[in-house]
């Protein structure tokens, strides 16, 4: 089998059915699989002195955007429940990778969340991020996921992957399975791209099978990957198999721009020098701009935006205080937004914050039995609450260095009680 060794030996035995006795007390069953590139991530050690003549000290991690969120999720009680599906090189650089990956789950191994990962000969992506210099940089272009076989994850094999469901008893509704995606995958390359596509088709099959499930897409545009127009011409034909599109503030003026939709020019105004002093004005200004862009697409998936403030940075060595909050627009035009509990943070950590939104979104909307059995026709307190725990979750994230989230379900529910009530502070 091309499979991952330490896990499946065949995709059919990746797709049994749990008996509902893994995961938290209150879960519901919910699956979430995503499909993405992970690679090697260096970084240089803050406590390198630089004494060394000749070498200098880097910690090494591993990283990738949907990746990313299997990890938080199985963090939150999850489990086995939160798998990844991607293609790993065989040979020692792909054996490191999967070693750091699994050693984030909780189990130490994460042997049932990486069963979906393909073994196949080629090299690995990295990256190196200088905090310091705001800066990172990739380097993919001949990693094996990129180079894979789209036949490798054929419609066939996402269907099946798509309808593997919890078995239920005493006539409970089958929980929702979740498919993530971002649209870094299909800008990687072309063979990327179709097997992206796949899942889309397969999600689209499964749906019109009466299969519950929630398709979410994080646009995620990555300029060194293609321009912003090429990934939205990718995009845009997808819409409407999607139920959550996410974006950020930079994606909806740029969305705004490209079909024209004057409301965004709010947007792009706003004078960002400001800081957290011109919070309000920018959640008044992509409130507006969303609806319109909910307008103009269709009515056909929610949409979300992420949204920060940022002071300037209070001294050398002082993390940067910042506001976070989001604003959803529904399929019905709703616009909903955290910005009256907004969560001040301090940042530590550039990386991994949308990623970890949009964990304890979806934690939120479909991680207990009540919110699950409502998708994805979840009500707009259901919505609240759920963009409150990510926006929490983003911030939990960015006080650790590195990728993954650590934040484990009690510490989350604990932040988002104290916050409720005015008393959690600065999270930092």
């Amino acid at each position: 089998s091309h499979f991952c060794s330490s896990c499946s030996t065949a995709p059919a035995i990746a797709m049994a059915m749990l008996d509902g006795s893994e995961g938290r007390d209150g879960d519901c069953g919910t699956r979430f699989t995503c499909f993405g590139e992970a690679m090697l991530r260096f970084m240089p050690d803050p406590s390198d002195t630089g004494t060394e003549r000749n070498t200098s000290r880097w910690l090494k991690g591993a990283g990738g955007a949907e990746l990313n969120i299997t990890v938080a999720l199985a963090q939150l009680g999850w489990g086995e429940r939160a798998r990844w599906v991607s293609v790993v090189p065989v040979g020692l650089m792909g054996d490191e990778l999967l070693e750091l990956v699994g050693k984030a789950y909780p189990d130490g191994s994460g042997k049932g969340n990486l069963r979906l990962v393909r073994r196949e000969p080629g090299d690995l992506g990295i990256y190196q991020v200088w905090p310091a210099r705001h800066q990172i940089w990739y380097q993919r272009s001949h990693s094996i996921f990129g180079l894979m076989d789209p036949d490798w994850f054929s419609v066939t094999f996402w269907k099946e992957v798509l309808s593997s469901a919890v078995a239920q008893t005493g006539g409970e509704t089958e929980p929702p399975h979740v498919l993530h995606l971002t649209g870094i995958t299909p800008l990687v390359s072309l063979k990327a791209r179709q097997a992206w596509s796949q899942a889309l088709q397969a999600a689209r099959e499964v749906r019109e099978g009466r299969g519950r499930i929630v398709v979410t897409l994080d646009l995620n545009h990555r300029p060194a990957l293609g321009t912003w127009e090429d990934l939205w011409a990718i995009v845009q034909p997808q819409v409407d198999a999607l139920d959550l599109l996410v974006l950020s503030v930079g994606d909806l003026t740029k969305l705004g721009s490209v079909l024209t939709i004057p409301e965004v020019a709010a947007v792009t105004a706003i004078d960002r020098s400001e800081g957290i002093k011109g919070a309000p004005s920018l959640d008044d200004a992509v409130k507006t701009s969303i609806a319109a862009l909910q307008a103009r697409l269709g009515h056909k998936a929610a949409i979300a935006v992420t949204c920060k403030c940022r002071d300037a940075s209070e001294g050398p060595g002082t993390s940067p205080k910042q506001l976070r909050w989001s604003v959803v627009c529904l399929q019905d035009g709703t616009v909903v937004s955290t910005f009256s509990s907004a969560v001040t943070q301090r940042v530590r950590e550039e990386i991994g914050g949308g990623d970890s939104w949009l964990s304890g979104l979806i934690d939120g909307l479909v991680g207990a039995r009540a919110t699950a059995a409502a998708a994805p026709k979840w009500t707009k307190e259901m919505w609240q609450a759920a963009m409150n725990r990510g926006d929490l979750l983003a911030a939990l994230k960015q006080t650790e260095v590195g990728d993954f989230s650590s934040t484990e379900k009690g510490e989350l529910d604990r932040s988002v009680a104290l916050h409720s009530e005015g008393r959690l502070g600065v999270v930092q």
